[in-house]
């Protein structure tokens, strides 16, 4: 419904629906952008872990195995009767191999230990945490010994025939099995990268406005680079942290676009007023007491005036029907800062919110939030992509936000 329909309808109804409110189209375009982008992440992914190639070793393995070999063995290699049975009754009959792990296939081949994790519904991350990291033999190729060989296939097969008995067979269960508990763990990389691209963004509109303006200092970052190795990883708090000094000859345009295909998390921007723009920073707020009040913004500034003179929440996910819990959450961290600043007795700062898609419902409520004066303003970040008015807007703010007048 184009927006100019809707606020003449809107005034039938005695109100009138923000200007920032996602219509329908947008919501659409919005959407579309999204599941593009977070479906090109995950087959980047899947693609990385060669899982076709996994499937063609294993299928190999199932042409040419040793039957008798995994009966006369099925306790000492933990698997239960009944499962190899329930194989056997398909018709026509499933491989073992699909399922079950040998030994001597993990010390042949030591990336089959990722299938056989991902069929038995494990992470890596959980592996490490019982004291069988299988890291080094998954994306390393280092030969596991005998003795953990076994001890792997035990534990996984032990697991495995549990769920077939629970969950019965198919001749392609193996492959749901694995790519549900793949999917899984590629759920929260995909969330988190929606999240960081949102940001990014933002920040690539800022950084390019600065610079034009003469007023950006320097660029401070890190670079995640490979999606694959974040799959069931604990945060490596190792990445190298880098300061880009930014000189009126810098060819911002290139140096934004290289960082972003090596997929950045920017860190600060320092502007030549003394202002920075920090992003998700910590802050320890005391009152009188020495109560302590913690809160953490996706974006805040600092000046040497004032600790912080603005902070912004940014939403990046697309999906419609949760527009209204992204709103949620980021009243929660606002909410933190005012209560905060008002405990320890210091000015509020301008707060904004940042969404893809704002619902009308959402956007209403957020209107209300303005007119109380607890919110300064809110970007809708698919019309500031789509529209220059609106990007010419926030980019304005923002130079305000920073110390600037514009």
């Amino acid at each position: 419904m184009p927006r100019r329909i809707r606020e003449i309808q809107s005034s039938f109804l005695g109100q009138k629906i923000p200007n920032f409110a996602s219509t329908p189209n947008e919501i659409r375009r919005a959407v579309e952008r999204g599941a593009i982008q977070r479906g090109a992440l995950l087959i980047k992914v899947i693609v990385s872990l060669n899982f076709d190639e996994l499937l063609d070793t294993v299928k190999r393995l199932s042409e040419n195995y040793d039957k008798e070999d995994f009966y006369e063995r099925y306790q000492e290699l933990g698997i239960d009767q009944k499962a190899l049975s329930l194989l056997d009754n398909i018709d026509p009959p499933i491989p073992y191999s699909y399922y079950f792990s040998n030994p001597l296939y993990l010390t042949k081949n030591p990336e089959l230990i990722m299938y056989y994790r991902n069929v038995a519904m494990l992470s890596k991350k959980v592996m490490n945490g019982i004291g069988l990291n299988t890291a080094a033999y998954e994306e390393r190729g280092v030969t596991p010994t005998d003795g953990l060989a076994l001890e792997l296939s035990k534990y996984f097969n032990g697991i495995i025939s549990k769920l077939i008995l629970i969950s019965g067979i198919t001749p392609n269960r193996h492959l749901e099995m694995a790519l549900t508990n793949i999917g899984d763990s590629l759920g929260g990389i995909s969330r988190n990268e929606v999240g960081r691209a949102a940001t990014a963004q933002v920040i690539n509109y800022i950084a390019k406005h600065l610079h034009k303006l003469g007023y950006l200092e320097s660029i401070t970052y890190i670079l995640k680079d490979s999606l694959e190795d974040e799959v069931d990883q604990e945060p490596d708090d190792s990445i190298l942290v880098k300061l880009y000094t930014v000189t009126p000859e810098t060819d911002i345009d290139s140096f934004l676009r290289q960082v972003e295909d090596r997929r950045v998390k920017y860190q600060e921007l320092i502007l030549k007023n003394g202002y920075k723009l920090l992003l998700d920073r910590q802050l320890s707020w005391r009152d009188s007491e020495s109560k302590v009040y913690k809160i953490g913004p996706d974006l805040h500034t600092i000046s040497s005036e004032s600790d912080m003179f603005w902070a912004g929440e940014i939403k990046g996910g697309a999906d419609p029907a949760g527009s209204d819990e992204h709103w949620k959450t980021a009243t929660q961290a606002l909410n933190r800062i005012i209560d905060a600043a008002e405990a320890t007795n210091r000015p509020l700062p301008r707060l904004s919110f940042f969404a893809t898609i704002l619902v009308e419902r959402v956007a209403t409520e957020v209107q209300q939030w303005i007119n109380d004066g607890k919110l300064s303003s809110v970007y809708n970040l698919t019309q500031i992509s789509e529209n220059n008015e609106e990007l010419q807007k926030f980019l304005g703010d923002m130079t305000n936000f920073l110390g600037y007048k514009y």
